[in-house]
Parts: C-alpha cells; sequence; structure tokens
C-alpha cells in the first residue's frame, strides 16, 4: 500500500502543470546540450554561415501557402459543419496558434487558441473543437499515407520492418477513428451509454458526441479535403529541401517524404517544449542514412526551427493587434431592447 500511495503521489506531483512544464524544458535543455557537445558548436556555425538567402526567401513563400492551405482546408471543414467564416480569420487564427505552439508541447497552445477563438466567435464549441479534431486527422492521415508510399517504392522490409509498424499503425488507428465516426449505430449506443450516467447528462456529453460526427459525406467535398491535406503535406517537405539546399546538404526530396513523417509523429510527444531536443535528436538518427555528419543534421534541425519560429512571430503580431479587438469587444455596452 505504501508504494501504491507513494506512486499515486509522485503522479500527482508530476502532473502539476509547473512542475510538467519545467521537466519539459529540463529535457528539451539536456538533449540540445548532448547534441551540441556531440556534433561539435564550431562545425554547426560552419554549416549556418553558407546558408544562401535566396532558399530561405523560397522557404517563407512556402511556409505561408502552407499556412493558407491550412486555412482553407479548415474552411472547407466548418463550412461541413455548418459554421461561416472568413478565410482571413481562420488564416489569422491559424498564425497566432503556430505562434503559441512554440511555447507548449506538440500544438496544444495553438489548437487551444483556435477553439477559444472560433468558440468565442461562432457559439459553437462542440463543431469548433470538431473541426479541428478531424484537420489533424485528415493532417496526419495524409502524412503518413506519404510515408507508406515512399516505404512501398523502397521495397525493403528488411530494413523498414520499424518504419512500418509505426506507419502503419497510426495509419489503422486515423482509419479506425474516421471510419467509426461515420457509423450511425456507434453514435447511438455511445448514447445509451451517456444516458446511464448522471455526470454524462449533466455536462451535455451528447452534444459533443452529435458535434463529433464526421459531416464532410460529398464525395466531392471529401476529395477537396484530402487534396489539400496531401498540398499542406508536399509543402511542408518541400520546405525542409529548401532549407537542406540553403546549407548546402545532400539530402534528397525522397528522403525527406519519409522522414517528416517519422519527425511530425516523434514531436506529437509532450515530452519537451515544441519538440526542441527531441528534434535534433531524429535529424541525428537519420545523418548517416543522408550521407551527412551529426553536426550538419544539427545545424539542418536547428535551422528549420528558426525559420519556422521567424515565420510563427506573423502570429504573435496579428495576435499583440488582435487585443484592441478582443478587449472593445468584451467592454461593449450591451443595449437592451
Amino acid at each position: 500500500m505504501d508504494n501504491v500511495s507513494f506512486v499515486f503521489r509522485a503522479w500527482n506531483f508530476l502532473r502539476n502543470p509547473v512542475i510538467s512544464f519545467a521537466l519539459r524544458v529540463v529535457v528539451s535543455g539536456l538533449l540540445l546540450s548532448y547534441l551540441i557537445k556531440l556534433s561539435a558548436f564550431t562545425e554547426i556555425a560552419r554549416v549556418f554561415s553558407r546558408i544562401d538567402p535566396l532558399y530561405l526567401l523560397a522557404f517563407f513563400i512556402i511556409y505561408f501557402l502552407s499556412v493558407s492551405l491550412q486555412s482553407l482546408r479548415w474552411k472547407y471543414l466548418i463550412g461541413a459543419w455548418d459554421i461561416s467564416q472568413r478565410f482571413t480569420t481562420l488564416f489569422r487564427w491559424i498564425m497566432t496558434g503556430l505562434f503559441l505552439n512554440n511555447f507548449l508541447p506538440g500544438s496544444l497552445g495553438g489548437d487551444a487558441y483556435r477553439l477559444y477563438s472560433g468558440g468565442r466567435d461562432t457559439g459553437k464549441v462542440e463543431d469548433i473543437a470538431a473541426t479541428i479534431f478531424y484537420e489533424r486527422v485528415l493532417g496526419y492521415s495524409s502524412l503518413v499515407t506519404l510515408g507508406l508510399v515512399v516505404l512501398s517504392i523502397r521495397a525493403d522490409f528488411t530494413s523498414d520492418w520499424l518504419f512500418w509498424l509505426l506507419l502503419g499503425g497510426v495509419f489503422l488507428l486515423l482509419t479506425g477513428i474516421a471510419i467509426v465516426s461515420t457509423l450511425p449505430a456507434f453514435e447511438r449506443f455511445a448514447e445509451s451509454m451517456m444516458e446511464r450516467f448522471a455526470i454524462t447528462r449533466k455536462l451535455n456529453l451528447n452534444n459533443w458526441l452529435h458535434s463529433f460526427r464526421f459531416k464532410v459525406r460529398h464525395p466531392g467535398e471529401l476529395a477537396g479535403v484530402f487534396l489539400v491535406s496531401f498540398l499542406i503535406q508536399f509543402a511542408d517537405v518541400f520546405s525542409f529541401r529548401l532549407v537542406a539546399s540553403a546549407i548546402q546538404l545532400p539530402v534528397n526530396l525522397s528522403d525527406l517524404l519519409l522522414f517528416v513523417p517519422l519527425l511530425y509523429l516523434a514531436i506529437l510527444l509532450p515530452l519537451s517544449v515544441n519538440g526542441i531536443g527531441i528534434r535534433e535528436s531524429v535529424f541525428v538518427i537519420f545523418a548517416s542514412s543522408w550521407g551527412i555528419s551529426s553536426a550538419d543534421a544539427v545545424a539542418f534541425s536547428l535551422t528549420v526551427f528558426t525559420l519556422n519560429l521567424a515565420g510563427s512571430l506573423v502570429g504573435g503580431l496579428s495576435y499583440w493587434f488582435d487585443h484592441p479587438t478582443r478587449d472593445k469587444e468584451i467592454n461593449k455596452p450591451r443595449i437592451s431592447g
């Protein structure tokens, strides 16, 4: 019993938001320190010194194209949930979310901000949450599909069995979620289960369940959403290729089509702040297959991170200038008729 109570107290201690954040900072710092020491800082600086600015300009064009496509996909989805919102507003929310992601694990900060902003403007929190959820499902499904296509072309199961297991498992999980979410029988079963408990009735979880049914049913709309999702992933992968070219590294686009899905799955784990340290470790693991040194791999990773951070600062400006608008809306006197 003492051991059980100790584990319980330790778990509650680690769940504290401040402690959890501090641990992620420590993990990120330790991993970065180790990688910089392993790779030799002077070598990393040498790689940075040969960056071609024209490639960096192309990177930012692709970066904002990707965000525009994400906004278009989200507009498709909220339309399926009978919500209307301007493209520019969605673009601004996504940019602000990308900025907030720099301070929290995974994409938690950005999604929370989008949920808050969308729920505040539309009054449909459950529906906005559902569109964000399915946007993530579609995004990772298309990304994992690209990785599986590359594995099929490589046709080297002996060396790639772990990649097959990881990407295949995630693909089956996401496919299962998509299939189950469209079944009326599952919704009826879940509703009957919720009716048995007072707490679920009190929280109106049936409203959430209804909102989370996948609403994109028209084949044309579904094909359009998938097409945009694949374009987003291709844009992201191509941006990595541009960075590699900018610092003159011989990394092929075909290699990145497999690497980027695995990288995004790794940094999805809430083990560090914004994937710092985890990201660099994955780059180093793939360095030998690309024929580059660990120093080059860390420089590659830090350049990608820095450029994404620079792009997300536009979202920080948007958040800053949105403050007066939000304050006016909150403080606006309500006229009763």
